[in-house]
């Protein structure tokens, strides 16, 4: 029996989804979970592949940001 080889589509969707890049795609940290695409270490972050959702993005992270800091907030007491 022959040993596998890979096809060209399975070979072409484990890179990464920038355009002109041909590095491979991170496995888990990888994954934008707002354009839903797969990236090389590189190009990971919505910053470096120019993310088209890039606004939600911002909004999440100051929700979450101020979140956390409401609920470490200090509050002197009254005397």
């Amino acid at each position: 029996m022959p040993p596998a080889t890979p096809t060209k589509k399975s070979f072409l969707s484990n890179r990464c989804k920038q355009k002109d890049c041909s590095d491979r795609a991170v496995k888990i940290v990888g994954f934008c979970r707002y354009c839903r695409k797969e990236f090389c270490g590189k190009h990971r972050l919505p910053e470096a592949h120019t993310c088209p959702d890039m606004q939600n993005c911002r909004d999440d992270a100051t929700k979450k940001l101020t979140e956390r800091l409401m609920s470490e907030k200090c509050v002197a007491s009254k005397v």
